[in-house]
Formats: structure tokens, C-alpha cells, sequence
């Protein structure tokens, strides 16, 4: 047999001697996900918090075996002592590293293999009233709160476009953030000799983004201006971080795509491997109705109009594909500077190179662009979702955030956690920071929970991708479900039985296709059972969630941000779908 010289891989001793689970074959790769649930079972009783680096390492350097893997972590690692303590104390920044690292079969670790499912307490949860009597209907009409439009945005892009940098000045020039706040940023950046960071430490809040310029979690700011009330969540750009990212675009009504317009940069960002192409395929999929391509750092091109007008062809050719499939008029370029801020929320008239653009600033766009709001008027009328995208605990107080996908809720209403089913009686609602009344669709909430209803036993099973809703508005937790998938383009076929990845909202689930029903885009009739996809395919399959998890999900058609799905295999983007049927 032949071999291409590129095929052979000849290792050092010291490269032999270290994980990368990025040069893991496709088979090991496979073999690692299908143990790594199986190891944190087996250990949930002995340390629960041992890092998943270390989990992984002791599962390759023992031939993915789990016996000798187990023996591995049992001397490396203590045994945890079990105390009545905090379990949602605000993380490190360490910590948030590793977090936003892991891979998406953390659920599973928390099954014990032998153990037998729970039986679901049948007994019936009585409904509690709202603490204050509102006429809502009334409040929606006539409080400013809620006549002024509010809008969502998310910035994505390719890794070091300038995303944060942009939000950071969109925020000081709308006079969000005062001069003293980044008088002092500046000096602290200055100091690790990151001086032009500072903008972008506005948004960027930990130690471990600051010092690399990377931003691995998701950051949402609420601010308001004279026109419209705005919540801008800046998503990782670092391709380990897509998960992040999704869980960002699932709460956002628009897209700002950040392109670094520097020669060389956006044809690194526009490649094969690049981000730019994953993050506004995974938009579009996602729901996401307007897109509008930010081509910054044109002050470093002296604002050539060619230059603009060369990445505007490509990027509409793209965005226009079948793909992605924006349609014309769901499109906008603007060019700008995120770092001198010309043209971000007000234009230098002095710059001559510059007389060619007629359009709108960055500012005027986000306030006139016109999105699918909320319909205010069924709001009374749609049961209360909201899919949970952080957790803690503030001096007692468990604190859930996420965003409301139908309906509201209000301070005395009982709520119920799926998939666990924990009941809890909220006591605050917050939006923007500000204690309200009530909250509603479309709103970034916080629901806080009184200590004195808050054990450790009933705050463990709340979890990040969780759906809340009220006692009588319930919703399905499942292990099978139809969906209609559509494939990009994948390296390999997606067999019937292989496993993936599979995203709604901030939850992720390990899961495989279990049967597939029908190819919709093909002519060829089906002579035999179909045991594979391939790219650019669009079928109806059967998606079955892996281990002892179950996924809260609705059809698309019963509510749209709960009935999208992303499908990832190998840290890339395969498929996206709507639920079917549950």
C-alpha cells in the first residue's frame, strides 16, 4: 500500500507524551466520548470535581480503559469530603476557563450506570398567586418600559476582529461607560502592554481574557438610549468556543459579524477553517432575521472603498448562498473603526478618504433596524418558558438567569426546573439589574429564590440549559424526538448510530440519529433503509439523547426558540434542525 509522505506522523518522545485531543484519530476521538460519561460515574462518589483535562488524560495514557484509568485518579486526586457548602458560589477565573472548555457530555457524568431511574414524584404542586395584583395587559400599553422597543443583538466573528473592542466604544461613545472607567482600564492594560485592549476589557471580565485578548464566555450588557432599549451580548469568537456562542445567538434577535478588513486577516477569518463562515451559518439556523456585516479596522486600509466593497462581494455571495440563505434584504454593511470609533456611533467629517461612504453609522443602524418583536398583545395568552443560561447562589439566594421565550411571570408565581422537575416559588424578578413587577417574552430575567426554600439537594439539579415554566404550563422532557435536519458540509458521512453533540439554547446533550425517516432533497426513491447522511442533505430523522439524559423541548411550530437544534461532532458545526415532533 502506498503512502502520501503528508499521511506519516512521526512523533518526538515529548509530543508521544502529551494529550492533544485535537490530534486524536476519529476513532479515538469517538472512544473518549463514550467512556468519559462512564469514568465520572463511575467516580461521582469518590470526587465529583475532578478537572475533565484530567479525566480525559487518565482515559488516552491507559488505553481507554476505565479500570486503570479509575485507579489513575484515585492517586492522583483525594477523596472529596462531603460538607454542607455553597455549590454555586461565583466561579474562578480559573474555573471559568476550564468551564468554558469542557465539551458537552458533562451531563452525563452526573448518572450512576447501575442506578436505577427515580420514580417522578406524582403529587400535584399547588399554584401559588403573585405576590401584587398587576393589570399587565394595561402595563404593556402605557408603561415606557414596555412602549419603548427593545432589541437583542449578538457580535460574532472570527477570533480577534475587534468584537469586544467595538462594544467597548459603541458603550463609551453612547456615553454608557464614563472616561474615568477607561481612563483606568487603559492604565491597567497598559500595564501587561496591551494598551489597545482597553476597550474591550468594558466587556471582557476575566483575568485569563484580559491577559489574552480572548473572549471565552458570553457577556451580556443592558443599556438604553433615547430610542430604543438594547441588551448586546459579545460571544466568543475562538473556535473551542462555539458552544458558548450558540447559547448567545439562541437569545438574539440580530447579528452584528465583525470582519477585520486588515489584507490577510479576512481571508484568515473567511477561510475554510475560519470562524466567520460557522458563526453566520449557525445564525441563520438559529432564527437569527438580520445580519449586518461590520467591516472594522479600516483605518488601517486608510478607508480604501475597494477594499470595502471587495469583502462586501464576497461576503453577500456567501451570505445569499444556499448555505446560509439570507435573503437579500436581511443584509447591511457598514464600515468602521472600532479603536478611533469613527463611524461607530458618530462620523469624523475630516477624514477625506472616507467621503465615498453615504450610509449610517453603526448607531443609526442598530436603532432602525427592524426586527420581529414581541406581540405584546398574546403575551397573557402563551404559556411561560424560559431557558435558564446561568446559575448561582448570592448570599443564600439562588439566582437564575436566562431569557423568557413565551409568556410571563411575577414575584409569588410557583415554577418548575426541567428536566428534574424541582419546584421552587419565586420571590424577585429582575431585568436590566432593576427589581420589576413582572417580566416578559423577549426580556433577559433574573428569577431570584429565597434561601429559606433553597437546599443543596434542590439548587444541584438546576442546571445551565434548563426550561422553566409555571405548575400548569408544562413542557416535554424527552429522550426520542423527529426532526428536520439540514447537513453542511462534513468531512465524513453521519452514520444511524453515531454520536454527536446536540445543542438547543445553552443545553447540550450527548445524542445520535437513530433512525432516518427521509431524505426531503433527494429525487432518488428509497429502495432501501437510508443508515447514513451526507453533506448538504436535508431529512427527517429520529434524534435519541444519549446516556441518562432527557432534553425539554417543544416542535418549532409550538414555540421557535425552544424547536431549534444544532447538531456538533469533533469541535465542528454539522447539521441544524426543527423539532418535529416530541
Amino acid at each position: 500500500m502506498d503512502y502520501d509522505e503528508d499521511e506519516l506522523d512521526y512523533n518526538s518522545q515529548e509530543e508521544l507524551d502529551q494529550f492533544d485531543e485535537d490530534k486524536l484519530t476519529n476513532e479515538e476521538y469517538d472512544l473518549l466520548h463514550q467512556l468519559l460519561p462512564q469514568l465520572k460515574a463511575k467516580l461521582k462518589s469518590y470526587n465529583d470535581d475532578v478537572p475533565e483535562m484530567a479525566l480525559k488524560e487518565a482515559l488516552y495514557f491507559n488505553y481507554f480503559e476505565l479500570e486503570p484509568s479509575i485507579e489513575e485518579i484515585k492517586t492522583n486526586f483525594k477523596k472529596k469530603i462531603i460538607k454542607a457548602k455553597d455549590n454555586f458560589g461565583k466561579p474562578s477565573p480559573d474555573d471559568e476557563i476550564l468551564n468554558a472548555q469542557k465539551q458537552a457530555f458533562e451531563g452525563v457524568g452526573n448518572l450512576k450506570i447501575d442506578e436505577a431511574p427515580k420514580e417522578k414524584s406524582t403529587t400535584k404542586v399547588k399554584e401559588t398567586k403573585p405576590f401584587k395584583k398587576v393589570d399587565i395587559d394595561n402595563e404593556l400599553i402605557s408603561n415606557p418600559q414596555f412602549t419603548k422597543p427593545h432589541k437583542s443583538f449578538v457580535v460574532i466573528g472570527h477570533v480577534d476582529a475587534g468584537k469586544s473592542t467595538l462594544m467597548g466604544r459603541l458603550l463609551f461613545d453612547y456615553g454608557i461607560v464614563d472616561a474615568k472607567t477607561v481612563n483606568k482600564l487603559v492604565k491597567e492594560s497598559e500595564k501587561i502592554g496591551k494598551g489597545s485592549f482597553a476597550l474591550a476589557w468594558i466587556m471582557d471580565q476575566t483575568e485569563e481574557e484580559r491577559s489574552h485578548g480572548v473572549t471565552v464566555d458570553i457577556c451580556a450588557t443592558d443599556f438604553e438610549v433615547d430610542t430604543t432599549k438594547f441588551t448586546a451580548i459579545d460571544a466568543p469568537g475562538h473556535r473551542d468556543f462555539v458552544p458558548q456562542l450558540i447559547g448567545g445567538v439562541s437569545n438574539a434577535d440580530f447579528a452584528l459579524l465583525v470582519i477585520d478588513s486588515i489584507t490577510g486577516e479576512f481571508e484568515a477569518g473567511f477561510a475554510l477553517d475560519g470562524q466567520t463562515k460557522e458563526h453566520t451559518i449557525l445564525a441563520k439556523n438559529l432564527g437569527i432575521e438580520k445580519i449586518c456585516v461590520v467591516v472594522n479596522k479600516m483605518d488601517k486600509e486608510d478607508w480604501n472603498e475597494n477594499r470595502f466593497e471587495t469583502i462586501k462581494t464576497q461576503l453577500f455571495e456567501f451570505l445569499t448562498s444556499s448555505d446560509v440563505d439570507f435573503q437579500p434584504d436581511q443584509i447591511d454593511f457598514v464600515p468602521i473603526s472600532g479603536l478611533t470609533g469613527n463611524n461607530v456611533v458618530k462620523r469624523d467629517p475630516s477624514i477625506e478618504s472616507f467621503k465615498w461612504y453615504t450610509g449610517p453609522t453603526l448607531a443609526q443602524y442598530i436603532e432602525s433596524v427592524q426586527v420581529s418583536g414581541t406581540d405584546e398583545t398574546n403575551v397573557t395568552q402563551e404559556p411561560f418558558y424560559l431557558s435558564v443560561h446561568d446559575v448561582y447562589k448570592d448570599k443564600g439566594d439562588l439566582k437564575v438567569i436566562g431569557k423568557i421565550n413565551g409568556g410571563y411571570i411575577q414575584p409569588g408565581e410557583t415554577v418548575v426546573f426541567y428536566p428534574s422537575e424541582q419546584k421552587l416559588q419565586v420571590s424577585s424578578v429582575q431585568v436590566s439589574q432593576q427589581t420589576v413587577d413582572f417580566a416578559i417574552e423577549g426580556q433577559l430575567t433574573t428569577l431570584i429564590f429565597k434561601s429559606s426554600q433553597v437546599s443543596n439537594e434542590s439548587v444541584d439539579v438546576v442546571r445551565i440549559g434548563d426550561v422553566v415554566t409555571k405548575v400548569q404550563s408544562s413542557i416535554k422532557t424527552v429522550k426520542k424526538f423527529t426532526a428536520s435536519v439540514h447537513l453542511f458540509n462534513m468531512d465524513k458521512p453521519l452514520l444511524v448510530g453515531m454520536p454527536f453533540v446536540l445543542f438547543r439554547n445553552s443545553s447540550q446533550v450527548p445524542a445520535r440519529i437513530s433512525n432516518i425517516i427521509e431524505i426531503t432533497n433527494s429525487n432518488k426513491k428509497k429502495k432501501k433503509k437510508v443508515l447514513h447522511l451526507t453533506s448538504n442533505q436535508n431529512a427527517v430523522v429520529e434524534i435519541e439523547v444519549d446516556g441518562g439524559s432527557s432534553l425539554p423541548l417543544t416542535t418549532y411550530e409550538d414555540n421557535a426558540k425552544l424547536g431549534r437544534i444544532v447538531l456538533r461532532r469533533e469541535g465542528h458545526t454539522i447539521g441544524a434542525g426543527k423539532v418535529t415532533e416530541v
